[in-house]
């Protein structure tokens, strides 16, 4: 009997913690850096600008966590390259007629 063990691809495998911890901060501090820029742009601003940019102050920090927290899943990739068509057929299937 051919015992098959199942090779797993690299690529597969996800990133470290460490990086993906680094990428959500840098987003989250990019995200709040807009934010800094909506509230000075907010107090040089007149009219219905000046209140787009504080509504958007206020409302950015939500979205930052969510944004920030939402990418650490990663695209599907295959756990094995074993194609099993390939793998020779088990005795019981050679001997049925």
């Amino acid at each position: 009997m051919v015992q098959v063990t199942e090779v797993h691809a690299i690529t597969s495998a996800g990133r470290s913690q460490s990086a993906q911890s680094h990428d959500r901060t840098r987003t989250y501090l990019i995200m709040m850096g807009i934010r800094i820029a909506a509230f000075v742009g907010a107090f040089f601003a007149d009219g219905w600008l000046r209140w787009a940019l504080v509504a958007a102050a206020v409302i950015l920090p939500m979205f930052a966590v969510i944004i920030a927290n939402a990418g650490s899943e990663r695209r599907s990739a295959p756990s094995s390259y074993i194609d099993e068509r390939a793998l020779p057929a088990a005795p019981q299937e050679r001997d049925a007629p």
